[in-house]
């Protein structure tokens, strides 16, 4: 059986980072992240009172939900990188001269598109049925 841990710890798994992320915002993400399923795909096999899914949850659900909360990182990344490189004061000039801005992009993009495809797999298509 998977828990809030297992996604968690499978969103972990997808990005190295130096900076600890602040407390509470993975408890965000995972929850933006279920609402998200919920919207795609349908009612999510969780339980939020016991912080479970149910016993017959694929793997594929918890690595869904871990790609979702990577574009929400990747978000945030991109939305800290665009205020970094536009920070112009008389001491320090910091106008997006660099690729920082474009590889951050091309990795939300990167792992949105992952994330779609995950989703995409995961519905029932109309003439399946």
């Amino acid at each position: 059986m998977f828990t809030k841990a297992d996604v968690i710890d499978s969103f972990h798994t997808l990005f190295r980072d130096r900076m600890a992320l602040p407390e509470g915002l993975e408890d965000m993400w995972f929850i933006q992240a279920i609402n998200q399923y919920e919207l795609e795909i349908g009612t999510a096999p969780y339980d939020r009172a016991t912080g479970e899914f149910g016993k017959d949850t694929p793997g594929v659900v918890i690595n869904t939900l871990a790609y979702l909360m990577k574009v929400m990182y990747c978000e945030r990344e991109l939305s800290r990188v665009n205020k970094i490189n536009n920070i112009i004061t008389t001491d320090i000039k910091l106008n997006g001269n660099g690729d920082t801005k474009r590889y951050t992009y091309n990795e939300l993009v990167e792992e949105r598109d992952t994330a779609r495809d995950y989703i995409n797999k995961l519905k029932v298509s109309w003439f399946g049925n």
